[in-house]
């Protein structure tokens, strides 16, 4: 008798089950879904320590940007139930020369005129440029942006900032490793995903054409088939 495989979407800063929509629409009958995002956390720890307890022997992770931080770090806390991690548009470096004042900036202006400020400062400089103009990717993703509240963006932005650290962790990672980044993504580049991968010689790099840091939407179709394709192998 086979039985069906726990997979776990992990959602990024601000995001939340609309990122992984046709994800959920495209998964085989063989598994079952859970999606996390994580309002009010301002710990990268915390947040994964949220997710610990509805892991199962042998769980599937998925995480994007924010998310797959999260992904690590639940790999750190319980790699025993974790058969497989799939990372997409990530990163695994420290905090960066001048990452503090610009965030903190962001964080200042939506504070002073509104969740509206960052879908023009934030939101399309995340997105390929090509498909900022297509409604039925874009508008989904500003209406998920814009429920979120002020104080949520302040907290997950102070869990980033005070992240913990990654990279050994990437290099320790002894399960199949999926690694996805689109060609465009401005954010988490691909150049900045080929050196991830030189870390773990498990990783599978992936990469998704027309498509920015939000490759869940942007490059929904592509994303399904390698990720089902690598789903299927395991």
């Amino acid at each position: 008798m086979n039985l069906k495989k726990h997979i776990y979407f992990l959602s990024g800063l601000l995001c939340d089950e609309t990122v992984w929509s046709a994800q959920l629409q495209s998964l085989p009958t063989s598994f079952i879904p859970h999606v996390f995002s994580f309002p009010e956390f301002d710990s990268i720890t915390d947040m994964a320590e949220y997710v610990l307890p509805y892991l199962q022997e042998k769980s599937i992770i998925v995480g994007h940007s924010m998310g797959a931080r999260v992904a690590l770090e639940l790999y750190r806390l319980s790699s025993q139930n974790i058969s497989a991690i799939a990372l997409l548009d990530f990163g695994i470096h420290e905090k960066k020369t001048g990452e503090t004042e610009k965030r903190l900036n962001l964080v200042n202006a939506v504070e002073k005129y509104g969740m509206s400020y960052l879908i023009e400062h934030w939101l399309k400089t995340m997105v390929y440029e090509k498909n900022i103009n297509n409604d039925q990717l874009f508008e989904p993703m500003q209406k998920m942006i814009l429920k979120q509240s002020a104080k949520s963006f302040k907290k997950q932005i102070y869990a980033l900032l005070n992240r913990p650290q990654a990279e050994n962790i990437f290099s320790s990672i002894q399960v199949p490793l999926y690694i996805g980044v689109g060609r465009q993504d401005q954010w988490s580049t691909l150049e900045q995903h080929q050196k991830i991968c030189e870390l773990n010689c498990l990783a599978q790099l992936h990469t998704y054409e027309c498509s920015g840091h939000m490759s869940p939407v942007e490059a929904a179709h592509q994303v399904n088939i390698s990720l089902i394709k690598w789903l299927n192998t395991l």
